[in-house]
């Protein structure tokens, strides 16, 4: 009671060193709290636990009791029977006595002719044994017979020195020494028997598991022998008065004569005295070398996996052999650590401990599913995952709290917008806080790695990728929600969203370069001098992957900023596609002269070149602040919006297409076309509007025509529904409904085929109906 009250009051000192943490005695209280109440929780669920086990164990012993009572029964009447039949059967005795008297005569010219062959048996039995030569890395061939002829000869003997238990003590020695032979060869079959229990993992390597599978058998006969020998034995116990009228009336059974193998126990102690060994030979093989020693310590976890699999294989289920490997080798690891730290052991040594400790743990419930409970006592009496839990934790805990402080500022900036945003020497808009997360990271990734503990690191790179990761998505969600707001009132908004979400996509592709710069300065150099094993090497590529996976992120976010842009400008223009293929779309060709005094005709489309002014208005900025790839992005993700809005037009209420139509989508394509050739290649522009070549086809063409025009759309783009198809037949004047159902019908009979696949790219087209 005064250690528990001890370590409490050293506890409280710990979490209150000074005034201020005063303050923070409400949340510790909450904490220890919480704490309680899961310790509880688990003491209940373990309580539980027990009481079922305990419950099954007393039914099973009921049912033991009602059959053993049920056995007892049948035993007492199968006695009275045969002490009745002494007064029902005439000259009972007479027979008895006659009939005993010739079972015995038997029973002496067996034992006599046993004993006569004794020698000759014994002959073969060693000519076998010397045939095998006693490797357990051979083959032994003979190794099931040996044990066989030998079980014989043991049952014999016992048999007959139980008899001659009643005879005089001269006769005894004579019949002991007579059986001497015997019982050396049995010590040289255990000899071998527990040699192959002690080196089993050894043969199994040496590619030996039928030897493996053979000694198994040897002793799972022995061990059912012996079991039901215990069985005997207790019955006869029992039952004395049955025993002795069997007994007396030569019905005694071999078992009951048996002397107990007890091989099972024997191989648990073999395993043990083998575990011994082999971390002996190792710590031998490693003096005044601890840190060598640890990287040498491979093996253990490699010869449990043997135990657990190949080993398993050759052995009973019931014998839970892995099990038993696990409980030894575990006892030894945890003696070696136990002598491996004192007070004299360098911080160095006591972190590779650790570490070591932990990688075992992970290997052997992770990977080998081992339980926890089996692998106790726990190694370092459970002290590694303090020391190094808690000084992550703290790392982490102050990453996430400057993180979060941070944050706050910098999302109040963003929907306030109060200033315009800062910029670099090349005029490209950002914000001050991305390159001050950034230092905050790279501070406390060079404070873990200063802990020389690869674990520690690693659980730091995963924090910071889990903070970014949680910021970009707090921006995309933030960004969206201020489009939206801005959609809907714009006047109710501060100015500046433009400009703050270009931005936000810079401060991503930055955020991207940044990343980039912690994997080759940090990872890919520091981090590397704590690569020591395979598994240290696992853990640099998983930080890798850590930071890789927070890189795609800020590109995605990048590009998702971008199609918030995309979605502002076409919002803007949304009324000007409104008043597609309706009367007021058609416009005339612009009359021009040249400057040679010719007559010139220019494509007329006053709708698309609204548009398009909507387009240069928003470029100025974007061109001038935006990162240049992204700009890119831009103009494509604009492309594939500006068509898809342009073929949804055909949905508008009063669309009416006619051959006159044609004329009119050329004069547009005409403006669209080499705007958007200005910035991005003609190649890729002209893939793109296919879907309107397409359009006119559809527009213009009969019914064969029109289904070629609708395998040339899903030729470029599989996705595209055939309900746009459908929209632009019901558009056109020349055709009726009963019309529009024949082309629709023979569209759909020519193209079933055309399905899309998984592995079909996904283009614009898929966005007309969503």
């Amino acid at each position: 009671m005064g250690d528990s009250s001890d370590s409490a009051i050293k506890s409280l000192a710990e979490l209150l060193r000074y005034p201020d943490d005063l303050a923070k005695v409400p949340s510790i209280k909450e904490k220890l709290t919480r704490d309680k109440a899961a310790i509880e929780l688990q003491i209940k669920s373990g309580m539980q636990t027990q009481f079922d086990t305990a419950q099954n164990g007393l039914k099973s012993l009921l049912d033991a009791k009602t059959l053993v009572s049920s056995l007892s029964e049948e035993l007492q009447r199968l006695n009275f029977l045969c002490a009745k039949a002494e007064t029902i059967v005439p000259g009972f005795q007479q027979i008895n006595r006659v009939s005993r008297v010739r079972r015995n005569f038997m029973a002496v010219e067996d034992i006599i002719k046993n004993l006569q062959e004794m020698p000759s048996k014994l002959d073969e039995i060693e000519a076998l044994i010397e045939e095998d030569g006693k490797d357990i890395f051979g083959p032994m061939t003979n190794f099931l017979n040996i044990h066989f002829r030998l079980s014989r000869l043991r049952d014999f003997r016992d048999q007959t020195m139980e008899q001659a238990a009643r005879a005089g003590s001269d006769r005894q020695r004579t019949l002991s020494k007579y059986f001497g032979r015997l019982d050396s060869l049995v010590d040289e079959f255990d000899a071998i028997l527990f040699d192959i229990a002690q080196n089993l993992l050894e043969v199994l390597r040496e590619g030996n598991a039928s030897l493996i599978v053979r000694w198994a058998k040897v002793i799972d006969v022995d061990e059912r022998l012996d079991t039901k020998a215990k069985i005997l034995k207790s019955a006869s116990e029992a039952h004395k008065e049955l025993t002795a009228h069997l007994s007396m009336n030569g019905s005694s059974s071999t078992l009951t004569t048996r002397t107990l193998r007890n091989y099972d126990d024997k191989v648990s102690e073999c395993i043990k005295l083998g575990a011994q060994d082999v971390f002996k030979n190792c710590v031998t093989s490693f003096p005044n070398d601890p840190s060598t020693l640890l990287d040498n310590l491979y093996w253990v976890t490699r010869d449990i996996l043997i135990a657990k699999t190949d080993l398993t294989a050759c052995v009973p289920e019931s014998w839970k052999i892995t099990d038993r490997f696990v409980t030894a080798y575990h006892q030894e690891i945890y003696v070696l650590f136990k002598s491996l730290i004192t007070n004299e052991t360098e911080a160095g040594l006591l972190l590779k401990i650790v570490r070591w400790s932990q990688k075992y743990s992970d290997t052997m419930i992770n990977e080998l599913k081992i339980p926890k409970a089996q692998l106790t006592p726990p190694l370092l009496d459970g002290q590694d995952h303090e020391l190094l839990g808690d000084y992550m934790r703290l790392i982490c805990r102050k990453l996430d709290e400057w993180i979060q402080t941070l944050g706050r500022t910098e999302f109040t900036e963003f929907i306030e917008r109060k200033q315009a945003p800062d910029s670099d020497p090349e005029l490209k808009y950002g914000l001050e806080n991305t390159p001050i997360v950034f230092q905050m990271l790279n501070q406390q990734i060079n404070v873990s790695i200063d802990s020389d503990e690869i674990r520690v690191v690693a659980g730091v790179i995963h924090e910071c990728k889990r903070q970014l990761v949680n910021r970009q998505q707090r921006w995309i969600l933030v960004v969206r929600e201020e489009i939206q707001k801005s959609n809907a009132n714009p006047d109710g908004v501060p100015g500046g969203l433009l400009e703050y979400t270009i931005a936000i996509a810079n401060d991503q592709v930055r955020g991207a370069d940044y990343t980039e710069s912690i994997i080759q300065r940090q990872i890919n150099t520091n981090v590397d001098v704590l690569v020591h094993s395979d598994d240290d090497r696992n853990l640099q590529s998983r930080m890798i992957q850590d930071l890789e996976d927070a890189m795609d992120g800020f590109i995605a976010t990048a590009k998702s900023c971008v199609l918030e842009i995309v979605a502002m400008v076409i919002f803007d223009i949304q009324p000007s596609f409104a008043g597609l293929f309706k009367q007021g779309w058609y416009t005339p060709p612009v009359q021009g002269t040249a400057p040679d005094g010719t007559m010139t005709t220019e494509p007329g489309s006053v709708i698309i070149q609204e548009i398009i002014n909507t387009f240069e208005e928003y470029n100025i900025e974007l061109k001038d602040h935006l990162n240049p790839d992204l700009f890119s992005i831009y103009v494509d993700d604009l492309l594939d919006a500006t068509l898809v809005d342009y073929l949804s037009a055909v949905k508008n209420k009063g669309t009416s297409l006619s051959a006159h139509s044609i004329d009119q989508i050329k004069s547009d394509v005409a403006l669209l076309y080499p705007f958007f050739t200005s910035f991005t290649d003609s190649e890729h522009v002209e893939a793109q509007f296919v879907s309107i070549e397409v359009l006119m086809g559809l527009i213009s063409g009969d019914k064969q025509e029109v289904i070629e025009e609708f395998k040339i759309l899903k030729q470029s783009f599989p996705d595209a529904p055939l309900r746009f198809a459908e929209d632009v037949l019901r558009a056109r004047e020349d055709l009726d409904s009963k019309s529009v159902k024949e082309y629709m019908e023979a569209i759909r009979s020519e193209c079933m085929g055309l399905i899309v696949n998984s592995g079909d790219p996904v283009t614009y087209m898929s966005r007309l109906y969503k």
